[in-house]
């Protein structure tokens, strides 16, 4: 699940959060995520209800559609045997990255 830490307006994906005050005398959570650069911060000591900041699902949908249109022209230019328009290499990667998402919505 995608969130913002507040503090930063950073963009993360989080891996896990628990509140674990009932083994402790005194509020506590942890929370795990993955930042932007792709590192992994596990066990971090911070509350994400009040740290982090949900992203709505049609922007989480919107950003894999994006990355996935980006990787499906890289895909049809790499391919030397394709001779469309730049037009046309676009709205072809537009069309897999929604057949893409299509699929991964009905999982």
């Amino acid at each position: 699940m995608k969130a913002r830490i507040k503090e930063t307006g950073e963009i993360v994906d989080i891996i896990s959060y628990n509140d674990i005050s009932a083994t402790c005398t005194s509020k506590k959570y942890i929370v795990s995520y993955i930042d932007s650069q792709g590192v992994e911060h596990g066990r971090e000591g911070t509350d994400y209800h009040l740290d982090f900041e949900p992203i709505d699902n049609l922007t989480h949908w919107q950003d894999v559609r994006e990355r996935a249109a980006i990787a499906a022209m890289q895909g049809i230019i790499s391919n030397n045997r394709y001779n469309g328009s730049t037009n046309m290499i676009a709205e072809l990667a537009v069309r897999y990255a929604n057949a893409l998402i299509e699929e991964l919505k009905k999982k």
